[in-house]
């Protein structure tokens, strides 16, 4: 079997050429979604630089005490220096993208060589999860770079390989970051990750080496003075961080029940699409376990580093396992490097042994291909007669706002003539992912390991353009941008935009319109805790206050979503509502006439009805 050996700077240069070109390259292209995690935290981020204020963050005007700090920070800097946009609000998930593979290579090359270094980098660049899952605004890879640099800090330090006071103090430093990020799981899943390391290696008796006075030192100079000025500054902070959001939700018991848990099978199940197409290399991983009677005995870094890896991916697998209050796909996001390093492993491993497996696993993928290029023709070949619509959304069937718990739930949304209007981007990704599929077979059986590794991820980077174009599409419907921008053409001082329902039916209208919305008959809020405090400006309105609201004389508009559309027609007086705009699943009304000849509803309605009667 020929393999080519691998360059290490060169091997870098094109990893970082092409995590670049995926991740940054496409930050810009789609509007920011209508959700509590993408538009919603857009608007955070912006607050926090209009008002000078990084300690506690709010969200449209009031206090948002439920999320860690230092991903909004890195939002806010780069507004400051870039503008308020779709491409400087996704950049640092971009830059953490480029950091992670960059450093998942440095972590394969040092324990397991540049060529195990290289394919676990290039399953972290090119698995259809991590594309996917950095699309939104959260901030899963910035603290799975963190978790990654602190696992390789703690075990260059572990093995030797580095002073101790490097390794370990920075370990502490990464890890209290990861706690800025993503909260308690940023101390867990590494100290229980490390513990048992320790345990199950038997390396208890090395626990002065750890320098665990100084390196706690520094975790608490890093992630306490935000924790502590944030409680001094918002009296029962500490109940709402700490309890509501972190024991509460692993328990299903928060407040507001806003989120959902993926059932453990199909949670399992999905690792499969979301480490495709490496994941088809996933019996190699087992042939790196080694035996647990041998874990203590082999004190070499790369049998360490194995271990090390297991328990890794061990601790926050099991962990979603258990916890069955809130589960949703990309919750594992943060073992995701891990795996890709054990899959880099095995296939440089089988590929120095020229294992028969990979031989066996290509005629695999080829099967595979067959598959998709057959599921692919049959969704083309069903919907041509469908023409191409001009506006995509209206060709979907949207659910409610509730039903959008799951972060896949949108697929559901799709109709055939939606299938139709994507038939471009469906055929991109079929003929990349055959392709590759394909060519890489050949590849392996022409005894050309290496190039058909590469294949394998550059046919990705089709599908990932095809998936970025799909994502373009869906703009229209998944944000109010489009909305919002026809709001602005009416908007004078002094009007007042309310949404119906919470902020997450549409946090796009207030970030595209920059200005505050108001909420109508809105349940189940997370603002509503942070609008209990004194300062918090009038916000909710039930059907008690918000009838003098609509009838003043400050000129109101509602967006309303298609599913609450005939609930919130039943509130408002068809004899003062006009419509002034409608897309994307949801209508702005007007209290007062938008221009001359306009007519209000109920002025329409009976017009209507007087068509119909003829």
């Amino acid at each position: 079997m020929k393999s080519a050996g691998i360059n290490s700077r060169w091997a870098a240069l094109g990893l970082l050429v092409l995590s670049f070109a995926l991740y940054v390259g496409t930050a810009g292209s789609s509007a920011l979604v209508d959700d509590d995690i993408d538009a919603a935290h857009a608007l955070v981020a912006r607050e926090m630089l209009q008002r000078h204020d990084y300690v506690v963050m709010y969200m449209d005007g009031i206090r948002y005490m439920i999320r860690p700090p230092l991903h909004f920070w890195m939002i806010a800097a780069s507004y400051a220096m870039l503008g308020e946009n779709e491409f400087s609000t996704r950049l640092p998930l971009a830059l953490a993208m480029i950091g992670l593979v960059l450093l998942t290579f440095e972590f394969g090359r040092r324990f397991f060589g540049d060529r195990a270094g290289l394919y676990a980098a290039l399953a972290v660049a090119t698995s259809v999860g991590m594309f996917i899952f950095t699309r939104g605004v959260i901030p899963e890879a910035i603290y799975a770079l963190e978790f990654t640099a602190t696992f390789y800090l703690f075990l260059r330090a572990w093995t030797g390989s580095v002073d101790p006071r490097v390794g370990y103090w920075g370990a502490a430093a990464c890890c209290a970051l990861a706690v800025l990020t993503r909260g308690l799981i940023g101390l867990i899943f590494p100290a229980g990750a490390i513990l048992g390391f320790i345990l199950l290696t038997r390396g208890w008796h090395r626990w002065r080496e750890l320098k665990l006075p100084s390196s706690i030192a520094i975790f608490l100079a890093i992630a306490a003075p935000w924790h502590i000025l944030a409680g001094l500054r918002a009296p029962g902070f500490y109940w709402v961080y700490f309890v509501n959001e972190n024991v509460n939700r692993a328990m299903g018991t928060r407040l507001p029940h806003d989120y959902s848990a993926v059932p453990l099978w199909l949670w399992w199940l999905e690792h499969l699409i979301w480490l495709f197409p490496w994941s088809l290399f996933a019996t190699l991983i087992f042939r790196e376990f080694p035996l647990p009677k041998t874990w203590a005995r082999n004190a070499d870094p790369a049998p360490q580093a194995k271990v090390f890896l297991l328990i890794w991916a061990g601790v926050i697998l099991l962990f979603f396992t258990i916890e069955s209050g809130s589960r949703m796909e990309y919750y594992s996001f943060g073992a995701w490097p891990a795996l890709a390093l054990l899959l880099g492993l095995g296939i440089a491993h089988a590929e120095a042994k020229e294992d028969p497996a990979l031989l066996f696993i290509g005629r695999a993928m080829a099967v595979v291909g067959i598959v998709i290029a057959g599921a692919a023709g049959v969704i083309l070949w069903s919907f041509a007669r469908f023409s191409s619509a001009g506006d995509f959304s209206n060709d979907l069937r949207p659910h409610g706002t509730d039903f959008y718990q799951s972060s896949m739930a949108h697929i559901l949304d799709l109709t055939p003539q939606a299938l139709a209007d994507l038939r471009g981007p469906i055929l991109i990704a079929a003929i990349s992912l055959v392709s590759a599929l394909l060519v890489s077979w050949i590849l392996r059986e022409v005894r050309l390991p290496t190039a058909s590794t590469l294949v394998l991820a550059l046919g990705m980077v089709g599908f990932f353009i095809a998936a970025n174009e799909a994502d373009i599409r869906f703009s229209p419907t998944l944000s109010s941008r489009s909305l919002a921008m026809e709001l602005n053409k009416t908007l004078q001082p002094g009007d007042q935009v309310v949404l119906y329902g919470d902020i997450r039916v549409a946090p796009s209208i207030a970030f595209y319109s920059h200005l505050r919305v108001l909420l109508y008959n809105s349940a189940g809020s997370n603002l509503e805790i942070g609008s209990h405090y004194p300062d918090a400006p009038k916000t909710f309105f039930t059907d008690q206050d918000f009838p003098a609201l609509w009838q003043g004389a400050r000129r109101v508009m509602l967006v309303v979503p298609a599913d609450r559309n005939d609930d919130a027609l039943q509130r408002l007086p068809k004899s003062s509502t006009w419509i002034l705009a409608a897309a994307g699943g949801k209508t702005i009304y007007m209290n007062q006439p938008p221009g001359p000849g306009r007519l209000p509803l109920a002025t329409q309605t009976a017009a209507n009805g007087k068509q119909a009667a003829l």
